[in-house]
């Protein structure tokens, strides 16, 4: 038997939640959230005593290692012990499990990660399912909104729902790549080297990979965007731990979307879903304005 839930969840940000680390993370929980912002914890367990209704998910944060105190993250599961915790991370938290202590029991998202994570636990939670957010910390149980070891591989679909372009560093990863999509129902073609383009019409979309986003990594993300512009198709870039001035760089030259290394597959391709399906409605919108 489901539980009825509130038709959003009520999230409160704790810390400084107008860095610029985390502007895509806020505004995508303000689109779907009903959003309370704390400077600190002090003020946020305050509002807890006044208030008969908690929040559902507390975000904690952190542009830094310690920005939030250990102390303060209990005396908040103390006062909201059925509100889910989540840490979200700035680009100076990576090195956070080898020169800090990370938040014990609270689910760990860099903010480049937060926004395809965010994504996934709504909808489980519209499906009535658990959200990570409410799951026991260290309870030693598989996350069920991820495959887990034990599962078995999921059977390749037949590729009907497009084809994709692939421009990745080396023939494995363009082949790992090209599994991934299979496995969602997409065809694939890889481009040659220094960006010699496929003989390929009908691009639905791309995956262009990279390293650190560098100048000249960006030469070569033009040229990919440029090319999948020519068909209305999106592009998904691929970095290695991006910072937020690369990741804005990477969108100003056409990319529809950055996320990190190493991807999880399912947060792969349900960005590459959501890119085309807004690239179609884009394009809808505009023929119809064209023909008015």
């Amino acid at each position: 038997m489901q539980h009825a839930v509130a038709e959003i969840p009520t999230v409160w940000f704790i810390g400084n939640a107008g860095h610029a680390d985390f502007r895509d993370a806020t505004a995508q929980v303000r689109a779907t959230a009903t959003v309370a912002e704390f400077a600190d914890a002090g003020r946020a367990v305050t509002a807890l005593s006044a208030t008969a209704n908690g929040p559902e998910v507390i975000v904690l944060v952190a542009s830094r290692p310690g920005a939030i105190a250990a102390r303060d993250v209990e005396l908040l599961r103390r006062r909201a012990p059925l509100a889910g915790v989540v840490a979200l991370l700035g680009s100076w938290c990576e090195g956070e499990t080898r020169t800090g202590r990370p938040l014990a029991g609270a689910c760990r998202l860099f903010w480049y990660d937060f926004p395809q994570w965010w994504w996934r636990q709504l909808t489980l939670r519209s499906a009535g399912r658990c959200p990570d957010w409410a799951r026991p910390g260290d309870c030693g149980l598989p996350n069920a909104s991820l495959p887990t070891p034990y599962s078995p591989r999921p059977t390749p679909r037949q590729p009907t729902a497009g084809l994709v372009l692939i421009d990745a560093t080396c023939r494995e990863t363009a082949d790992a790549l090209a599994d991934v999509l299979r496995s969602a129902g997409y065809a694939s073609v890889a481009a040659g080297p220094r960006g010699r383009w496929p003989l390929a019409r009908g691009l639905v979309g791309g995956i262009w990979e990279g390293r650190q986003l560098d100048e000249p990594e960006m030469g070569r993300l033009t040229s990919f965007c440029r090319h999948l512009a020519a068909e209305n198709a999106p592009a998904v870039a691929l970095a290695d731990f991006p910072r937020r001035d690369r990741a804005d760089a990477a969108h100003k030259l056409g990319a529809a979307a950055v996320l990190a290394k190493p991807w999880l597959n399912i947060d792969l391709t349900d960005t590459l879903e959501r890119m085309i399906a807004e690239q179609r409605e884009a394009t809808y919108a505009e023929a119809i304005v064209r023909a008015a």
